[in-house]
């Protein structure tokens, strides 16, 4: 479950030193919200935030004018989010507000996941449909094997599955170094329904989703962002999010 608890104002005004990254041109840090060395959660407007790893307000990527930059550590003992240390994770995560079973949402955003993002075979969720009951994801985009893919643990089990169909997936190079837009829409609750579409820089579908039926027992919430399980050798994380609405 989410905690809401804010953390103090004066560290949204706080300009740390942070790891030289790639890329490291193309941001222009203007201030840092987490510095990466303890996990801390907050609000931005109506978005919640969480984040282990270094999240940072404004960036000069001219495809996301709204923009957040995020990155995460390849030390996998580092940046965790210690709400789960038995099961060691990095998140930097935006979510949207929670809505009841049965109210219908709809949400834009843009993400841009930097070519040196490599992947594993553990979990790397780049979104979540998020079940409150639950307390747990229902729908998920993962980076997983050099591979985009979606996950369904309603009518699957987070694997290959999405029920009668195989999951949708596609070659993560498709959406390396590319600001991609996600549109997502539908309804938490037995009667729910999801409809998810990201595109490419020119307007091409990368990916899309489209359910109906379960979508959890009750309320939920759209999450985005870098979340991974964390694992030895992995590749430092590196994005840039913004221009969310919904």
């Amino acid at each position: 479950m989410w905690a809401l608890t804010l953390v103090p104002a004066i560290l949204l005004a706080r300009c740390l030193a942070i790891p030289t990254l790639p890329g490291n041109s193309t941001f222009d840090r203007r201030a840092t919200i987490n510095d990466g060395t303890s996990f801390n959660q907050g609000t931005i407007g109506t978005m919640i935030w969480q984040a282990s790893g270094v999240l940072e307000s404004g960036c000069t990527l001219s495809t996301i004018s709204n923009c957040y930059h995020m990155f995460l550590t390849d030390d996998p003992t580092q940046q965790l989010d210690t709400n789960h240390l038995d099961s060691p994770r990095q998140r930097d995560e935006f979510h949207f507000p929670q809505v009841s079973a049965g109210t219908a949402f709809a949400y834009t955003w843009k993400q841009y996941l930097y070519a040196s993002t490599g992947t594993g075979s553990t979990w790397f969720h780049l979104m979540q449909a998020f079940g409150v009951s639950e307390d747990g994801p229902l729908v998920t985009l993962d980076a997983v094997s050099d591979t985009l893919r979606i996950k369904d643990y309603v009518r699957g089990t987070g694997g290959t599955s999405c029920g009668s169909a195989a999951c949708p997936t596609t070659d993560l190079a498709n959406y390396h170094g590319t600001t991609t837009t996600h549109h997502i829409s539908g309804k938490f609750g037995p009667s729910g329904s999801l409809s998810y579409n990201i595109t490419n820089d020119a307007g091409n579908t990368i990916l899309s989703y489209t359910v109906s039926g379960s979508m959890g027992a009750g309320s939920g919430y759209v999450k985005f962002g870098m979340y991974r399980l964390t694992f030895d050798g992995m590749t430092t994380a590196n994005a840039a999010v913004g221009d969310f609405s919904g």
